[in-house]
Order: structure tokens, then C-alpha cells, then sequence
């Protein structure tokens, strides 16, 4: 049960670095996983993982503001996608 507290409260902090950033789809989209993740664990781990490859990837995005990068929440919103990775994958 832990982890899916876990899993949710990442998601949920990445989404709010996303809207920071003005990423307001792909903050939609993990809000909505936090959701599924209480009612099937398994699926939305799998889909959580397949949110990291190819282009135009989670891994891909890079939060700006006003044409600058947002330098202290981007090193926090990678660390994030670390951690939610390796939540996903165990």
C-alpha cells in the first residue's frame, strides 16, 4: 500500500512542476495515472513505464519559463522521473 502512496504523491508533485513549467497535458495526464493507480497497480505502473521512451517522451520534457529553464525544478522533476521509474519497475 505504501507504494502506491508513493507512486501517487510523485505523480502528483511532477504534475504540479509540469503546470509550473506550462506542460498542462502531460500534468493532466500523470494527475489522471494517480488516480488509475488506486484501482489497478499493474496496468498503471505499465503505462507509467511506457510513458519513457521514444520522442516526445516524459524523459523529453524541460520546463521553461518566459524562455528561461527553470533550472532548480528541472533538477527536482528529473530526480522525480528517477524515482517514479524505479517505484514503476519494482
Amino acid at each position: 500500500m505504501m507504494k502506491i502512496q508513493d507512486i501517487q504523491a510523485t505523480l502528483a508533485r511532477m504534475a504540479e512542476l509540469l503546470r509550473v513549467g506550462g506542460i498542462d497535458d502531460w500534468a493532466a495526464a500523470l494527475e489522471t495515472l494517480g488516480n488509475e493507480m488506486a484501482i489497478d497497480q499493474v496496468r498503471t505502473s505499465g503505462k507509467i513505464l511506457s510513458m519513457y521512451g521514444g520522442m516526445g517522451s516524459l524523459n523529453d520534457l524541460i520546463l521553461y519559463k518566459d524562455g528561461q529553464p527553470l533550472v532548480k525544478e528541472n533538477v527536482e522533476l528529473d530526480s522525480l522521473r528517477v524515482k517514479l521509474h524505479t517505484l514503476c519497475h519494482e
